[in-house]
Parts: structure tokens; C-alpha cells; sequence
């Protein structure tokens, strides 16, 4: 028969103490929810940076091709990943 093990624990696994607040995980305890047009400015901007990237290889802007629209397009991309990062 298999032997209890010892632990340095005073209370039963999964109880509380009577005076400890109940702990409640929710957007609203972290903050405001976004607002349904933050996700579509999300999109709009990955989108908007992609479209410069392949504007600059179909030379469809002017001086293309050059590295300066990549650099344009892909800091589009990093704003709306930036932006990503803050939706709740």
C-alpha cells in the first residue's frame, strides 16, 4: 500500500482563507474593452502596409523599386502588430 506523501501545506488544496477576496479574471478587471473599430483598424493597417510592399515590387509607386517603400510598408505591418498586441 502506497504511503501518504508529507507536504508543508496547512490547508487543503483548493480552499481559501474566509477574509481573502474572491480573485475574478475578466477584461473589465484589467481594463476597457476595445471598441469593435479597433480590430478593423488593425486589419486596415496590415493590410494598407502589405499593399505598399507589393505596390513596390508591381512598381506600380513612384521610384520604385526601392527599399525606402519596403521600409514604409513593413512599419505599416509593425504599428498594426503593435496595435494587435494592445486589443482586449
Amino acid at each position: 500500500m502506497a504511503r501518504p506523501r508529507k507536504t508543508s501545506r496547512i490547508t487543503p488544496k483548493g480552499t481559501r482563507p474566509q477574509n481573502a477576496p474572491a480573485q475574478q479574471h475578466s477584461a473589465s478587471s484589467h481594463g476597457e474593452q476595445s471598441g469593435s473599430w479597433f480590430g478593423w483598424l488593425i486589419v486596415a493597417l496590415l493590410g494598407a502596409g502589405t499593399a505598399v510592399i507589393v505596390a513596390n515590387y508591381m512598381s506600380w509607386l513612384p521610384g520604385s523599386p526601392t527599399s525606402a517603400w519596403i521600409a514604409v510598408g513593413l512599419g505599416i505591418v509593425l504599428v498594426g502588430i503593435l496595435f494587435a498586441t494592445r486589443w482586449r
